[in-house]
C-alpha cells in the first residue's frame, strides 16, 4: 500500500497550477497539489481530493468542467450532482473523470475553457483546440508552435 498526504494549500509552483470556475453558479477553485487535484468550495473548504498520477506535476484548467495534465495525456472530470445527504454537507457537486485524451509525444504545459465551458485548449510543443461533442471532447484544430 501507499502512503501519502495531500496538505491543503501546497501548490505546484506555476502559472497554471490553479483555476476557478463555478457549477450552478456555486464558485469553486482547482488546484495542483504534487500529482493530485484539490478542489476547494467558495469558503475555501476543501470539497474533493482527485488522486492523480504516480509521479510528475500537473496542469489545472477549469470552467464547469476541470481538466488537467499528466505529461502528454489529458483527463477531463465532469461535475455529478451528490446526493442529499452530501447535500445536507453543504456539497452539492462531486467531480468524475469524464474523459482521458492522449495528446501528442511532448507534454501538455497550458489548459484553459472557454468562457461558456464548450472549448477548451492546450498547449505544450502543439497547441489543440477541443470541443464538447454529444460523447466526450473532440479535436478541432492543431496549430504548430
Amino acid at each position: 500500500m501507499n502512503l501519502h498526504q495531500v496538505l491543503t494549500g501546497a501548490v505546484n509552483p506555476g502559472e497554471n497550477c490553479f483555476s476557478v470556475g463555478s457549477v450552478n453558479n456555486q464558485p469553486f477553485t482547482a488546484y495542483a497539489s504534487g500529482c493530485d487535484i484539490v478542489i476547494l468550495g467558495s469558503d475555501f473548504e476543501r470539497i474533493q481530493i482527485i488522486p492523480g498520477a504516480k509521479h510528475g506535476n500537473i496542469q489545472v484548467g477549469c470552467q464547469v468542467s476541470i481538466a488537467a495534465s499528466y505529461g502528454n495525456i489529458i483527463c477531463v472530470f465532469e461535475p455529478v450532482e451528490v446526493s442529499p445527504q452530501g447535500k445536507a454537507q453543504n456539497v452539492s457537486f462531486f467531480w468524475n473523470k469524464y474523459t482521458l485524451l492522449k495528446r501528442s509525444a511532448a507534454p501538455t504545459h497550458f489548459i484553459k475553457f472557454s468562457p461558456d465551458g464548450e472549448f477548451f485548449a492546450t498547449a505544450g510543443q502543439v497547441c489543440v483546440c477541443s470541443y464538447m461533442t454529444y460523447a466526450h471532447y473532440s479535436k478541432s484544430f492543431d496549430c504548430f508552435v
